[in-house]
């Protein structure tokens, strides 16, 4: 998807000619990223590369919310699910010339590199399912065809519930899926709190392409599930979890029919999507410091290698994960709510 994207914002970047002539975009930023880029090995996020473009509005939010900056956030929405979506997940201009020479050299290089022959587009249609958070990519599935919500309940208590349990509770040491339990700890060495669909999950589209995608984990994308049964499971999580319909905060009954349309209109409300978000900050890189190191990288920050606290454990120094409410059936491991 990032590929389709890129392109279809590079013939959306305005003055190119005019400004490539200049040298400039609108007289502030480097038209010739994509060279700058090159030249860097393609290091667009390092400090020094974002300074060569950008220049003194290097670390200028009000200047990325301009469509012509090329580290610009404002892109085609589809790119981060809809206007709902957060401006700041949307796909810098600067990032075009990456995703174009991947393209463009991908089959060839399967070639010379003697990986074997690309893939016949006959099988790729087969995976050719992405639901996006914009609910883009839907089965055809009409609301005849489609099953009731507590249908779908009874096919996720068949190919489900041995995992996460019937109601979404968690079993046998797998993740839960429908726990209300509050994100926000007031100390970092508290118990992290458990992520479910209904306190994490940024939207209900995801959770059906998710399903159908991936699980169950022995015959993920199931024919015996098909996609009115994975919209049923996604229907009867959404109602699990108590994610509202409208502003009336109505809720899916079990005779409510499973369709795309509930899904997406469940996708409005999902508690916790306003709290993603895409860290552009630039990257750096520390030094590493092995011997003669300044106090404030030592043990507590002033020098004692023997005085720290260490985040997730308990003040006694036994791990977070071994407290009684997060043990469930299972001691932790592998597959344990807790890792």
């Amino acid at each position: 998807m990032a590929a389709g994207s890129a392109l279809a914002m590079s013939s959306n970047d305005k003055g190119g000619d005019t400004a490539a002539a200049a040298g400039k975009i609108e007289g502030k930023w480097a038209a010739n990223y994509r060279e700058i880029i090159k030249e860097n090995g393609g290091k667009y996020l390092d400090r020094e590369v974002m300074e060569k473009i950008l220049g003194s509005d290097v670390n200028s939010l009000r200047a990325k919310l301009d469509p012509n900056n090329p580290y610009s956030f404002e892109v085609d929405d589809s790119i981060d699910g809809g206007p709902h979506g957060n401006a700041q997940c949307k796909v810098p201009k600067a990032f075009v010339e990456v995703w174009d020479s991947a393209e463009k050299n991908e089959k060839a290089d399967y070639i010379a590199n003697k990986f074997g022959k690309p893939i016949a587009e006959s099988a790729l249609k087969i995976w050719e399912i992405n639901v996006d958070g914009d609910g883009n990519g839907w089965p055809n599935v009409s609301e005849e065809e489609a099953v009731t919500v507590e249908k779908g309940g009874n096919i996720y208590v068949q190919f489900c519930g041995m995992c996460h349990g019937e109601f979404g509770e968690g079993a046998k040491g797998y993740l839960p899926l429908a726990v209300d339990e509050d994100l926000v700890t007031s100390d970092f060495r508290d118990p992290a709190p458990m992520k479910t669909i209904g306190n994490y999950w940024p939207y209900a589209t995801t959770i059906f392409d998710y399903s159908r995608r991936a699980m169950p984990f022995w015959s993920p994308n199931s024919p015996a599930i098909g996609d009115k049964g994975y919209l049923g499971i996604t229907a009867y999580l959404i109602q699990a979890n108590g994610i509202p319909l409208d502003d009336e905060d109505t809720t899916l009954d079990d005779s409510d029919k499973a369709t795309a349309q509930v899904i997406m209109a469940a996708n409005k409300y999902m508690k916790n999507q306003g709290n993603f978000f895409c860290d552009h900050r630039p990257v750096t890189h520390n030094k590493r410091c092995m011997k003669d190191c300044p106090d404030y990288l030592v043990g507590d920050g002033a020098g004692n290698i023997h005085h720290y606290r260490q985040a997730r454990r308990l003040p006694d120094g036994t791990p977070q994960y071994n407290v009684n409410q997060r043990l469930h059936e299972a001691p932790p491991g592998v597959g344990h709510a807790g890792f």
